[in-house]
């Protein structure tokens, strides 16, 4: 019988069942497990579309327990009205999945993360690619195009330069807004200030990232404080998926990002550099008055109410804006 874990003392026998099968377990998660004798032998989560943590004790695998989890959990998925579904596993389950119908898109050789159901990464790039064509009035194909993809927690002077050098080195730069919600700006108003501040620059065209660039379904530990071995696995799948489909389908010839200090970030830079090569360009941070622009910085004068000072480290045509939702952040955190 398939049970849901409700209670915390279910979660954490499958936080220990999950740790010692090398995965990690978030208590957020919806989680389902099989047991025998008042023991865990089998588990699968669900994080809203995403199908993770799906473990089998030693003893139980080729009994199809695999199988039954993963039937339930589509099973749910459906009721809940999603009929597009993603999947972290091991490298050890990508045939189960694949019996089951789901698609491999890149695969570190420990972790794999596949798609199921209606819709396809393709098909989103392909959206995407006749939407740079009508918005540009251009083929792809005969241009150059860069990239970068931007958290912007907030849009600052640093992200603009950036943003601005790289697309003097292109025909067009497109700009993927990472749409998850995990910063302390919401991503509505993060790309809204993104989009404010780039609007002057004709060549630049700004889109949401997708569940495919730096999302939970493909780099859940990006907004993380430091990688572990596991989540140094899901910095590869992203990157991994970014080369593979991203670049070649929408033609990009550079992806462009800045240098980082924070520890998540300068491994993820590695990694992009391991798997892009010289497809990636890092440009060093720019300065003002001697001080490195950061979003860490302007976030910080924020929650001390210095807010003018926070708003000179931003371009002028989104202060007003970002000034209306750091006072409203500001009351919100007030004691």
């Amino acid at each position: 019988m398939i049970k849901q874990a409700l209670l915390a003392e279910e979660k954490e026998q499958i936080r220990l069942f999950l740790l010692s099968n090398d995965l990690g377990f978030d208590f957020h998660d919806d989680a389902y497990f099989i047991e025998e004798d008042e023991k865990i032998i089998a588990t699968l989560s669900l994080d809203g579309h995403i199908i993770k943590g799906l473990a089998i004790d030693v003893h139980y695998r080729g009994m199809n327990i695999a199988g039954e989890l993963l039937s339930h959990a589509i099973a749910i998925l459906s009721n809940r009205n999603l009929y597009s579904y993603h999947v972290f596993t091991k490298s050890i389950y990508v045939d189960l999945f694949t019996s089951m119908g789901f698609r491999l898109l890149a695969d570190s050789g420990k972790v794999a993360f596949m798609e199921g159901g209606v819709d396809k990464i393709e098909d989103v790039i392909l959206g995407y690619q006749k939407r740079i064509e009508n918005t540009f009035g251009i083929k792809i194909k005969d241009n150059d195009l860069g990239t970068i993809v931007v958290n912007c927690n907030p849009m600052t002077l640093g992200h603009y330069q950036l943003i601005e050098a790289s697309a003097a080195k292109h025909d067009f730069l497109i700009v993927f807004v990472v749409e998850t919600d995990e910063s302390t700006f919401t991503y509505k108003e993060r790309f809204s200030l993104v989009y404010l501040a780039l609007k002057p620059l004709n060549n630049v065209l700004v889109l949401p990232s997708t569940n495919y660039i730096v999302s939970k379904s493909t780099f859940p530990s990006y907004f993380l404080k430091a990688l572990d071995e596991r989540e140094y696995e899901h910095a590869k799948l992203d990157a991994l998926i970014f080369k593979k489909y991203f670049m070649p389908l929408l033609n990009l010839s550079m992806r462009h990002v800045g240098t980082e200090s924070e520890p998540v970030m300068v491994a993820y830079n590695q990694i992009l550099k391991d798997t892009l090569g010289e497809k990636l360009q890092e440009i060093p941070r720019f300065s003002q008055n001697g001080v490195v622009i950061s979003a860490s910085l302007v976030r910080r004068f924020m929650y001390e109410h210095r807010i003018e000072e926070a708003l000179s480290f931003v371009p002028h045509s989104i202060r007003p804006l970002l000034k209306a939702i750091m006072e409203e952040k500001n009351v919100r955190t007030k004691p």
